[in-house]
């Protein structure tokens, strides 16, 4: 990343990003205690509106992440 050289990269960007998200929501699913059913279209678990709550956190300030990045 430091080099901004795509070559340099072990993985694809796009390969990163989802595998971060198989983490994610293998770990909302051992805390709610349930499997979930995800929509990778929309980026969100199918009918679980608690396990969809796990998605984002509440930031304290100054770590707040802005809406428009």
């Amino acid at each position: 990343m430091r080099s901004r050289k795509r070559g340099d990269l072990n993985a694809e960007i796009e390969e990163g990003a989802l595998s971060c998200n198989l983490m994610h929501l293998a770990n909302i699913s051992y805390r709610l205690g349930r499997t979930l059913h995800w929509d990778a279209a929309k980026m969100q678990c199918l009918g679980d509106d608690e396990a969809n709550k796990m998605l984002t956190r509440v930031y304290r300030e100054p770590f707040v992440v802005s809406k428009h990045v």
